[in-house]
């Protein structure tokens, strides 16, 4: 009996409890992506190759930066907050909001909690109009809105998962898919030269064209789609759910260069192969060939998608727990209970406005850039702007306080400049083409016509 009990127990450490800082790196790593993968090279192709690649690196290191400042805050806020509020609640997640507000206040507070809020219930919606795009690429014997009603059931099942610390098979999962599709992207594309042919020119396909960047408005629509390179949806609920928080700043060095290198492969060599094709194409699995392969690739991201639907509603249910006062309750079925109000509006969400694509870039212009970089760094600022604070503190740059400041104060510029500004203009313009002719819940949202 004793046996059986002991092999149970080394089971849910194994495959349940994860709070390691390998457990973080593969949070970061399964949160990052999904079917944002397939969208990349056309973000790519709107660039043109260099400006691509020098966006992809500075909008990593911009992210990077922000993470360690989020990371900062938080060790501040835990060591103000009395360990003893929540060492008999296991279920408890502390947020982004809740950081911010614990070191600057009230008004602080509510404005992430906003931004907070509004940022995870469209990711989380998001990945319900993903699924039913890729699945309706597999079989499109069942339109896009059917395929929504179909994965609304699988959607649900992570309302039943207590905390982030239950996450560690599925996170593995994610990281699995995810480099999976990278590799089968690049292979594809490549599959039909040797290393000296490609090395002398690089593989294209018939009639290509590298005409990029075209016009303004659509450059600075590519730079909003390279945005989520630099961005943690739920920064605070990994860092929460480790057991060794101060190690953070390693996991997320080490997820951005595993990130980089899953996004840079594909993107380089479907740009340099399709060009100009990608520029009409959201989803660049379409260009390439079907095949077993290629059905699989496009079941992982399937996988990987209700993966980051789970990390997402997990922290946006939390959210949700608090503001009715049941969060900290020992009722499992209680929480649970709440959240399904919460799910069927995300739903009902999906089904209204599936406009996949342009209605990402448009809100992560808005709201990622607020709430994942200026705000923290904004944060940060006024966190440490007096004397007093610095003293008990290291340097995030570890160069002092006047580049932490110069940083901090450069992001923040440039994402109300180029992101909120050239980059949210970009996105409007080819928003309201999306939207011409577009009523809520349509049944097949840009399907082909029956032949």
């Amino acid at each position: 009996m004793s046996a059986t009990k002991s092999w149970d127990q080394a089971a849910l450490r194994l495959l349940w409890h994860g709070g390691s800082t390998f457990d973080a790196w593969l949070n970061i790593v399964a949160a990052k992506l999904a079917s944002r993968l397939l969208t990349f090279p056309q973000s790519t192709a709107q660039l043109g190759l260099p400006s691509a690649i020098v966006f992809q690196l500075l909008l990593s290191a911009m992210g990077l930066w922000s993470q360690s400042a989020i990371n900062v805050l938080y060790l501040r806020h835990k060591r103000m907050v009395n360990p003893e509020t929540t060492a008999n609640q296991p279920w408890h997640t502390t947020q982004l909001h809740e950081v911010i507000g614990g070191l600057l206040g009230s008004k602080w507070k509510i404005v992430s909690l906003v931004f907070n809020i509004v940022t995870l219930f469209y990711v989380s919606s998001a990945q319900l109009i993903a699924c039913s795009n890729v699945a309706y690429t597999v079989n499109d014997n069942l339109d896009k809105r059917t395929w929504t009603f179909v994965f609304g059931a699988i959607f649900s099942l992570p309302i039943l998962f207590p905390s982030a610390h239950n996450y560690r098979v599925w996170s593995f999962l994610g990281v699995v898919t995810i480099i999976f599709d990278s590799a089968y992207m690049t292979i594809a594309t490549l599959q039909d030269y040797t290393f000296q042919s490609l090395l002398k020119s690089f593989p294209q396909a018939g009639n290509v064209s590298h005409s990029s960047p075209r016009s303004s408005q659509e450059y600075f629509t590519g730079l909003v789609g390279m945005l989520i390179l630099g961005n943690v949806p739920i920064p605070v609920e990994i860092m929460d759910a480790m057991w060794k928080p101060d190690e953070y700043q390693a996991a997320n060095l080490y997820g951005m260069a595993c990130i980089l290198v899953v996004v840079m492969l594909p993107s380089i060599s479907m740009e340099r192969k399709f060009g100009d094709k990608l520029l009409a194409t959201p989803n660049a699995m379409l260009l390439l060939p079907r095949s077993k392969f290629h059905d699989s690739a496009n079941v992982l991201i399937l996988l990987h998608v209700v993966i980051n639907f789970g990390m997402y509603s997990l922290a946006l249910y939390a959210t949700w727990e608090k503001i009715v006062r049941i969060h900290d309750s020992p009722s499992y079925v209680k929480r649970t209970l709440s959240r399904i109000p919460v799910f069927l509006a995300l739903w009902i969400t999906a089904l209204a406005f599936p406009f996949f694509g342009a209605i990402n870039k448009l809100l992560d212009a808005i709201l990622v850039s607020w709430n994942f970089f200026i705000i923290p760094c904004a944060a940060y600022i006024a966190v440490f702007w007096l004397p007093r604070p610095r003293r008990g503190s290291k340097s995030l740059s570890r160069l002092g306080w006047g580049v932490d400041l110069s940083v901090c104060l450069g992001i923040i510029l440039w994402m109300l400049v180029m992101q909120c500004g050239l980059g949210l203009w970009g996105d409007v313009h080819t928003f309201v083409k999306v939207l011409e002719g577009t009523r809520p819940f349509p049944k097949c949202y840009r399907c082909a016509p029956p032949k």
